[in-house]
């Protein structure tokens, strides 16, 4: 069963929170460098995972075929992209960070079209009205 209220509300409570890290992290690279930033904030992530992994019963069984896959989205999509936010972040602005980070559903759209994994529907393609939005703004 959906619950769609509780869906939401965690929903914009993680938006209010990365909205809100982007102005903390203008701050603390000032201190911080932003790779040290990173590292300190994933040493805070794992033990916050493993209490909650321990407490839910997780199972922690990952089949070996997965384990480049694993290794490359935390690279690619956690460890680069989380230094490249806070380096870009320290060197413009913190509202700078929010307005060009926001962007992915974009890129996510453009990159499902070049992928062909795409799906069409009665109202046409997400690439499709992805190109009809834009151009009206």
């Amino acid at each position: 069963m959906k619950n769609t209220l509780l869906g939401s509300i965690y929903l914009i409570l993680t938006s209010s929170i990365w909205g809100a890290m982007y102005a903390v992290v203008k701050v603390v690279v000032e201190v911080i460098p932003p790779l040290e930033l990173v590292w300190m904030r994933y040493v805070v992530v794992i033990l916050a995972l493993l209490i909650i992994g321990l407490i839910t019963r997780q199972k922690w069984r990952i089949e070996k075929k997965y384990f480049f896959t694993i290794i490359a989205i935390g690279i690619i999509g956690n460890a680069i992209t989380i230094v490249a936010q806070e380096t870009g972040t320290m060197l413009s602005t913190a509202q700078m960070g929010a307005i060009i980070t926001s962007s992915p559903p974009a890129f996510m759209v453009i990159f499902a079209r070049l992928a062909g994994k795409e799906e069409k529907n009665d109202q046409g393609s997400n690439f499709e009205r992805f190109k009809g939005y834009s151009s009206y703004l």
